[in-house]
């Protein structure tokens, strides 16, 4: 499925499916997306393909495997409902579908190096981006992928990249607010998602910050030259034919210093939330943590179940156990930090794997056009499978929800089973949480915990956890 960013230009109109959403893009699973192009938009991406450009992009898993739909029924169908259009693209599906508000620092960086690597590629075949948005990269098995093959455009002049400013709104400034200021990308695109102005980006930097050399040239001129230019009016004086124009060195050197400087400001970046340590500094056992390991995956290698959520991934380790019995694996959790190394760990050993920054307890709502622009958590993201391992305690303690509003947020999630790790009071990281806290949830017994999901679902197996207080209870949904 596709989600929309802003209105469709006039390159692209995407096309009625099973729903189209308020800009027009479609949604529609199974076998492909389907989007109307105009005639400029298919001259250029059908040269691009006669020269083998679009091929090896797609070999190399840049962007999204497209096609040009050549079924002339599939294509009057499309064409009836799209008047005026009669060339289309089909895109394979991708799944989920994520946002920058719920990446990390290290995705965000390797989403704008890699959107400076394909402008650099398609600068060499004569062609540019005209947008620049986050929103047009996804992370497939962890990598990112470029979607929107419409803003592939022959430019007007190469000397200039005209989506720098959006470039710069949508990462350079994140990236500069996330290392030197301690932003989060949640509040930063959230507030803003089409991204915020330089303006802005220096007065959160403060009167000395913005003078940092990392700034500099990409914050605090801007913005002089901006104050400059508007009191002067339009400078861009120039023929749009000049031979400096079509030169595309200067706009080469440029985005060549934009990925290294986006390179060392994510590497700068040095994971230390709470619970990006918990896998070393959990009170568990190794003997214990095997035998949980072993029953989660016998329980998956049994039930093959094609989508995973696992909630509260951390780090990862049962991600990537879920993503060896072969699922696709949505690995969720609040705590950027513990999600960033689970990232780096996927560039190192690829997998079936998603990380998404997300609070379960106060998800990413429905944002853009009357709030159906860009779909809710909820609406995205769903699992034939949902791990809640060593999570429960942590809803119910900081969370705030009742053992009842737990079960409800895992039966939505869910289309078939959960896995549900029930964490007593008596544990150590149960009473860590409660530090500083006048509850003491004495009343929280498994007997209780059973009978509140029993509600909703069948208990399939119940086993205690060696040397440990905890209990895993697998669990199928009540239809």
């Amino acid at each position: 499925m596709m989600i929309a960013t802003r209105p469709p230009s006039s390159a692209s109109r995407r096309v009625a499916g099973s729903f189209r959403d308020p800009s027009g893009y479609v949604f529609q699973r199974g076998t492909g997306v389907y989007r109307a192009i105009d005639g400029d938009c298919h001259h250029v991406l059908d040269r691009l393909s006669t020269t083998g450009t679009l091929g090896r992009l797609m070999t190399e898993r840049r962007i999204v495997p497209t096609w040009f739909v050549e079924d002339p029924d599939l294509r009057a169908e499309l064409a009836s409902e799209n008047p005026g259009y009669c060339q289309f693209l089909g895109h394979r599906p991708v799944e989920p579908i994520t946002y920058p508000c719920e990446w990390t620092v290290s995705m965000l960086a390797d989403a704008a190096i890699h959107t400076l690597r394909l402008q650099l590629c398609l600068l060499e075949a004569d062609c540019s981006l005209k947008d620049a948005s986050a929103y047009n990269v996804q992370f497939v098995a962890g990598r990112p992928t470029f979607i929107d093959l419409a803003s592939i455009e022959r430019p007007r002049r190469k000397d200039l990249w005209h989506a720098l400013g959006q470039f710069h709104r949508m990462f350079t400034f994140p990236l500069l607010l996330c290392r030197h200021r301690a932003w989060d990308l949640r509040s930063y695109f959230l507030a803003a998602p089409g991204g915020r102005s330089p303006e802005e980006v220096a007065r959160a930097g403060g009167r000395l910050g913005r003078w940092r050399p990392s700034w500099l040239l990409d914050v605090t001129l801007p913005c002089l030259f901006g104050r400059w230019a508007s009191r002067r009016g339009n400078l861009d004086s120039l023929p749009s034919q000049a031979p400096s124009q079509q030169d595309p060195r200067a706009q080469q050197w440029n985005l060549r210093r934009l990925r290294s400087k986006l390179r060392r400001l994510a590497d700068g970046y040095r994971p230390r939330g709470v619970w990006a340590t918990y896998s070393a500094d959990c009170h568990y056992d190794q003997a214990a943590e095997e035998a949980k390991k072993a029953m989660v995956r016998e329980f998956l290698t049994a039930g093959r179940p094609d989508r995973v959520v696992d909630l509260g991934s951390n780090s990862g380790d049962y991600s990537y156990l879920a993503a060896e019995c072969g699922a696709r694996v949505v690995a969720v959790d609040g705590d950027h930090d513990a999600l960033d190394l689970l990232y780096r760990r996927l560039r190192r050993e690829p997998a079936a794997v998603s990380p998404m920054v997300v609070d379960v307890t106060s998800p990413t709502p429905g944002l853009g056009f009357r709030n159906a622009e860009h779909l809710g958590f909820f609406d995205r993201v769903r699992g034939d499978c949902v791990l809640a391992l060593a999570l429960v305690h942590h809803l119910i303690v900081q969370g705030n929800l009742s053992p009842a509003a737990v079960r409800d947020l895992l039966f939505d999630l869910t289309e078939q089973d959960v896995v549900v790790e029930f964490v007593p009071p008596s544990d150590p990281m149960f009473r860590r949480l409660l530090m500083g806290r006048t509850e003491r949830f004495g009343d929280l017994r498994l007997a209780a915990f059973r009978r509140v999901f029993e509600e909703r679902f069948s208990v399939l197996r119940e086993a205690d956890i060696p040397q440990s207080r905890r209990t895993l209870l697998f669990l199928r949904k009540r239809m």
